[in-house]
């Protein structure tokens, strides 16, 4: 059994640094040689225009007048950012010790006969309406 070990920690070793020679010797495969692989960007291309044809800069602005408002203020389009479907806001209660569906439908409606839709509306999560579990997060409807 110690003869084993001892083996097994041998070819262990040896193909652990023949692993490392190996990458040690590989040119490709060092840091530099694979970031000179990088595609370079688009090099700047000089603009076309001739300085003598840029637009001209009034000199005589009164900095003392603030500037004049754009005849036409930019707005985003608006119509991008509707929604098709609005999202309801829903209520959550986190079950304590000793309650019941007709006491949280209590609080909620302000009747305890309507514990039925909350068991309803919470299908995967109680798994039996005569024991809720404390710390369950239930979803009340509206």
């Amino acid at each position: 059994m110690q003869k084993d070990l001892k083996i097994g920690l041998f070819v262990g070793l040896v193909i652990t640094i023949s692993a490392l020679v190996w990458l040690a010797t590989r040119p490709s495969l060092s840091p530099i040689a694979r970031m000179s692989h990088i595609p370079n960007p688009e090099p700047l291309q000089e603009s076309s225009v001739s300085p003598n044809e840029l637009p001209a800069v009034d000199t005589n602005v009164d900095e003392t007048q603030p500037p004049a408002a754009d005849p036409k203020p930019l707005s985003p389009d608006s119509s991008q950012y509707e929604q098709a479907v609005k999202i309801k806001a829903q209520k959550f209660h986190i079950v304590l010790k000793n309650q019941t569906l007709s006491s949280i439908s209590q609080k909620y409606y302000g009747s305890a006969g309507d514990w039925k839709k909350i068991l309803d509306y919470n299908q995967n999560t109680i798994k039996d309406p005569d024991k809720l579990i404390p710390g369950t997060k239930l979803i009340i409807p509206d």
